[in-house]
Formats: structure tokens, sequence, C-alpha cells
């Protein structure tokens, strides 16, 4: 590849595929984007985790406001873009429950971030309204969150992906990028693949790696702050039909959200010292070990099936490639059980691991131009709510190109 392009996304993830066809169907011009695995759809953040479709519920946008604001925004297009390109998916709806008195300032704190992010339909439940919802779920309290949903995440990437591609973007899958120099106007990228090493110049390069966001922003910017943090998130699962007092209705169902330290263990603290110590970064903040429903293939058609997942478990990752399941049974019981009490043990068998792009000391997405290269556009720390802000995000980065 010779030539010169215009715009080079690096990363063919949910938001480099999103990315690409937002800006292929906005303007003329050649777009590439390089993917260091041998497939878009591999091994990567976008495929290993809940599938879930976030309301915007748990971001302040006192700390992240781009979670805030580009989840609630993302949330609504994403159900158009299923819709209109037959992407698997269903509004399931959240129950967000609480099992213990002392959660139920977090979940009134819940409440008013999802009010101030303008989440609509939300409605607080007593016991027994949650148990006409879901009958084998105990909680005190909770909160119902309409515009809650899963989608089969790899159907998405794939349908940006071939939207993108028949648009003309050009994917060089196989190849990672190894160097990249900052010129006069834009920059020299190189990249290896299994054919060899080779460069080509762009006017224009998006940052959208990942795991590895971090990285290419300091291979741009050796002074970018960026470090990446990144956590392991572990998953196991049951069958709902297996007996009917773990049978389920097809709800999200969610403990409060929690503080937890970075080797994942769980704090349950009084309210008022837990957000003493997020606001000082001293803690982290989880949305907790939960219960989701998933699609399955029956012929050519995705159904909502009778696997139920549950997590994500965290831990450390040894190093962003570590899939191994290091979570017995045991622990998703105990994590699950104050709230869906009919689950044994023997019900319980391990799904799958996934590693989130978390970034050190830093909260929210950063999405914006670097400093002192302002051609080059860092999508940095695109963990959760990601994928469910994949297009808003896409829309963002167009308007900062326009802008």
């Amino acid at each position: 590849m010779s030539a010169e392009v215009q715009i080079t996304i690096i990363g063919g993830g949910v938001i480099g595929c999103a990315v690409a066809y937002e800006l292929s169907r906005k303007s003329n011009q050649n777009i590439a984007v390089i993917e260091k695995n041998d497939q878009i759809n591999g091994e990567n953040q976008s495929s290993r985790n809940s599938g879930v479709i976030h309301a915007g519920v748990y971001y302040p946008k006192s700390n992240g406001p781009f979670k805030a604001g580009l989840c609630v925004e993302g949330n609504e297009m994403l159900y158009r873009f299923c819709i209109r390109h037959n992407i698997p998916h269903k509004k399931t709806g959240k129950l967000i429950v609480v099992t213990d008195p002392l959660e139920e300032e977090y979940l009134k704190d819940t409440y008013a971030t999802a009010e101030n992010n303008g989440v609509p339909g939300i409605e607080m439940l007593d016991g027994n309204e949650v148990a006409r919802f879901e009958p084998n779920v105990r909680a005190i309290s909770a909160l119902y969150i309409p515009t809650s949903g899963i989608i089969e995440p790899t159907s998405l990437v794939d349908k940006l992906f071939q939207l993108a591609q028949s648009n003309g973007v050009m994917f060089l899958v196989g190849s990672e990028v190894v160097e990249i120099k900052p010129e006069v106007e834009g920059f020299e990228v190189k990249m290896k693949s299994r054919t060899g090493v080779e460069s080509f110049k762009t006017a224009i390069l998006i940052n959208a790696a990942g795991l590895y966001s971090g990285d290419i922003a300091c291979l741009v910017n050796p002074e970018s702050p960026y470090r990446m943090d990144s956590f392991k998130g572990e998953w196991s699962k049951f069958y709902k039909t297996r007996r009917k007092d773990i049978s389920m209705n097809g709800f999200n169902v969610y403990p409060v959200p929690f503080g937890y330290l970075p080797d994942g263990e769980k704090l349950k603290l009084p309210f008022k010292e837990f957000q003493e110590k997020f606001s000082k970064g001293e803690i982290n903040k989880s949305v907790g070990v939960h219960l989701s429903p998933t699609f399955e293939l029956r012929g050519n058609k995705h159904i909502i099936g009778d696997t139920v997942i549950i997590g994500p478990a965290y831990s450390r990752p040894v190093n962003r490639e570590d899939y191994r399941q290091t979570r017995e049974e045991n622990y998703y019981l105990d994590m699950v059980e104050p709230f869906f009490p009919g689950l044994k043990l023997e019900d319980i068998s391990l799904y799958q691991t996934g590693i989130r792009a978390k970034l050190k000391d830093h909260y929210d997405f950063v999405i914006e131009r670097d400093p002192k290269y302002p051609d080059f556009i860092n999508l940095v720390g695109i963990d959760s709510p990601g994928l469910t802000a994949s297009l808003a995000i896409a829309k963002y980065v167009n308007e900062l190109l326009e802008g």
C-alpha cells in the first residue's frame, strides 16, 4: 500500500468499525482500517462482553460527561440501527435490586444519576413489584430501567464492517502498527503483517485500538499521559429451564453499583464513605456481577435462548491477552445468591473471559485531538458502555473532524 490515505483508523473493533462506517457515509475520502487480529470480530473487547445495551444510569456527569451523554444518545441510535439492519437485539429492561438496607442510598443515587442523564421511563419498585417482573428474584426494592436491553455484539460489528466496506473502506487485517512518525502534514505509519513490513502516509489518524490505545497514543506523542490499567472480566452461565425456581422472564438483573479494589475485592461501605473514596480515586465503581439473557442461533435466526450468563467477575490479567479463567463456580453463586436464591452450585458452569480497556487514574472516555498533533484523534479508554455508545462516539468523531 504505497498511495497516501486520507483517514486511517487503528483498530477494527466496534468503535473502529463504527467510526469507519460513519465517516465513509459522510465523505468521499479514502479510508483505511488497520486491525492486528486476522479477522474482524477477533478476540477483543467487542466480542467478549455481556452483550448488554446500557441505558445510562451509572455514569455521573461530574465524573464522566462522555459516558453519561454518549451512552444515552447511543442507546437510542443503537436500537434504531438494529431495527434497520436486522441485528439480533431485544429491549429487555433491567432491574437494579436492593437486598440489604445499606444499599438503599446507593439505589437512590443511581436513580438520581439516571434522572440527571435523561434516561426515560425509570421507576422505583418495592419488593412485591420486583416479584411480578421476575418471580425468582428476591429484593427489598429495585430500580426498573425499560430502555436497557441485550444485543448480539459480533453481529453488530460484522454489520458495521460490511457497511463500511461497501462504502469503500479498506480493511487491513492481520496488520500491526509498529511505528508512527508525525510529519509536517500527516503521519507516516509503519505496519507489520505476514507479508513483511510496509509504510504509508496518512493525513488523519484515528486511534481506536482498544486495549492498545494507550500504546498507540504514545507512539505518536511520547508525552501522552494515557496508560492502560486493564481489568479481566470473567463470566459463568446456567440454564434457566433446568428447574422452575431458576426460570427467568428475560430481564437483566443487577445488584446496586458498589465499590471494589483493584484486585476485584467487593467493598460494602456506607454510601457516604464510598462517595468520598470514589471521588478521590481510591476505589473503583462496579455495576456488579449480574444476570443477563443471551441469544442463540436456531436455524438461521437468533432468539433469546435458555442460557443466562453471570458476570463479570473482575480480576487482574497477567497481560492483555490473558483470557484464562481464575474464578470458580462458587464465587458466582456467592455473588448472586442474595438476589437469586434458587441457584445451586451444580447449576453453574464457566463461560467466557474478556479484558476491559480501562485507563489508569481516569474514569471517563477520552475522545480528543492530540494537543501536539491535532490531526491525530485519540479514542482511549473506551470501556463500558462503549458498545452501547459506539454509534454516538462515531458521530462525535465526525463532528470533531468537521469542526
